[in-house]
């Protein structure tokens, strides 16, 4: 199972790659904010990101999230895919650094969504040379990562093909 945030979603979108998501896990949720975060009208990858969260349950933002952003200086929506997966013991998929140190504050297990495209090539899900065109597909349309990341994960997914 896994909980979804936008800042992992719309990369995604952007370079067609969603059904990652789905490959990597058989239980994906968010909550109704990333879901208005991601579905607005004119916005690149928003027809792809309707149709994915089509078959993701999206739960109601929890009442705590408000609370929660408050203290920790985080959106709400972010406050609620964090107070989501921490209530289920869920991963949660997101690509913001902000994010996920809260989210690790809490207890929260975090993927990057480098380290869905890394588990995803371990598991035979894509290969090494597919998965390093998406890696660079995701930088080349906008998705923030440091450069020592990036030649890190490069070389992983060198390893991984070897």
């Amino acid at each position: 199972m896994v909980v979804v945030d936008s800042s992992a979603l719309i990369p995604l979108a952007w370079v067609g790659r969603l059904t990652l998501v789905s490959t990597a896990f058989d239980d994906i949720r968010t909550t109704e904010a990333v879901r208005e975060e991601v579905l607005t009208a004119g916005k690149r990858g928003t027809a792809m990101l309707d149709e994915f969260l089509a078959d993701v349950a999206v739960h109601g933002t929890p009442d705590a999230a408000d609370e929660v952003a408050s203290m920790e200086g985080i959106a709400v929506a972010d406050a609620s895919v964090i107070l989501l997966a921490e209530a289920n013991e869920e991963i949660l998929l997101a690509n913001d650094k902000g994010l996920i140190e809260v989210a690790r504050s809490h207890g929260v297990e975090c993927w990057w969504v480098t380290t869905l495209l890394l588990r995803c090539t371990k598991a035979g899900d894509v290969t090494s040379d597919d998965a390093t065109e998406i890696l660079y597909d995701l930088v080349d349309e906008g998705m923030n990562l440091h450069p020592k990341v990036y030649a890190h994960v490069q070389k992983k997914l060198q390893e991984l093909g070897d």
